[in-house]
């Protein structure tokens, strides 16, 4: 069996490349869109909250400048893909919307080659070892960021 620390390692590797594959495919899926890479990260954040998000939870969730959110906001809304609105519980406050006739749809999603590959790399694995990569993933997306 593999020590703790040779494992570390080949995780890690794994990481790096699959990390790559994931920006490069993010790129390719904004660039589809017409939007950049950082927008299209913001839209997922905006979609992911689902709620209305104010300006300033995007920049603590991205941990992007306010400034930044700002353009990116408004590059966003420009193209369609979001709507920005008066808080109802304080006025003086916006709160952003993602347009969802305008994001994804069943009949053109742009992760759907994404999934089918899972779909087909899962078949490989058991409910049990796929419970532990979930784990391990879920874990690793709470972790606090360095």
């Amino acid at each position: 069996m593999a020590s703790r620390e040779e494992l570390t390692a080949r995780i890690a590797e794994a990481m790096r490349d699959v990390i790559a594959d994931a920006v490069l495919t993010n790129e390719r899926i904004a660039r589809g869109f017409g939007i950049n890479v950082v927008d299209l990260q913001t839209l997922g954040v905006v979609m992911r909250a689902q709620r209305a998000v104010s300006p300033g939870e995007i920049a603590q969730l991205t941990e992007l400048p306010t400034s930044t959110v700002t353009r990116v906001l408004d590059r966003l809304e420009a193209a369609g893909f979001v709507r920005r609105e008066p808080d109802p519980g304080d006025r003086r406050r916006t709160v952003i919307h993602p347009v969802v006739d305008r994001l994804v749809s069943e009949q053109n999603n742009p992760y759907a080659g994404v999934l089918e590959g899972l779909t087909a790399l899962h078949a490989g694995f058991t409910p049990d070892e796929l419970e532990i990569v979930a784990r391990y993933l879920e874990t690793m997306a709470a972790a606090p960021r360095s």
